[in-house]
């Protein structure tokens, strides 16, 4: 994995050019979209999501790890295995508005159907129409540009989350692949430095 291509162009999305042009899609459709920015999960993860795995009172969400290996070392299946994830109240609420969580969790009723019922090529079809009317180009114009984006926010934070931490919420086996995020504060280290040269 990697932040830059070959020729220095970067892979990732600056915090708020998704979520400006959301308003022409559907509800479930802005959810989603809303839904990847703010957890930096997988587009697989978050069509997984069902109401019982998303904790009003904690305000977090809780998504099952994909790209977790499947067996053991000795080749035996392993159990498998979920992250809880914090997120915005705001997020909470309009998940709650669209798809009626709280109902669903107060009756009981529901909590294992999918929140929606897209396939993976519609979804990547949906942020890649998004990705579009906002203009954004290049070949940080994909999901993965998106997952890397919420990599580099918690990163770039005035108050950074710490890597073990930021492996932990991305649901990354090791350390090492976050490590990657680390590129973008030295890349940021260095325009204060230039900045300052200039100034």
């Amino acid at each position: 994995m990697r932040l830059f291509s070959p020729t220095g162009e970067r892979l990732y999305l600056n915090a708020q050019e998704f979520l400006s042009v959301l308003g022409e899609e559907s509800p479930t459709n802005r959810m989603f979209c809303q839904l990847l920015h703010y957890t930096g999960c997988r587009p697989s993860e978050g069509l997984q999501l069902v109401p019982k795995r998303v904790l009003i009172d904690e305000q977090s969400i809780v998504f099952r790890s994909l790209k977790k290996r499947k067996v053991d070392s000795r080749g035996r299946k392993k159990q498998p295995e979920y992250r809880t994830v914090p997120v915005p109240t705001v997020l909470i609420e309009h998940l709650d508005l669209v798809f009626h969580i709280r109902t669903c969790q107060k009756k009981c009723k529901g909590l294992d159907k999918l929140l929606w019922s897209m396939s993976r090529p519609t979804a990547y079809r949906l942020v890649k129409r998004v990705m579009d009317r906002a203009g954004i180009k290049g070949k940080q114009a994909t999901g993965k540009g998106l997952r890397h984006g919420f990599g580099v926010a918690m990163v770039t934070a005035k108050k950074p989350l710490p890597l073990h931490i930021l492996s932990q919420l991305m649901g990354h086996s090791d350390t090492k692949t976050t490590e990657i995020y680390l590129q973008v504060v030295g890349e940021e280290k260095r325009q204060m430095v230039t900045d300052a040269w200039n100034g």
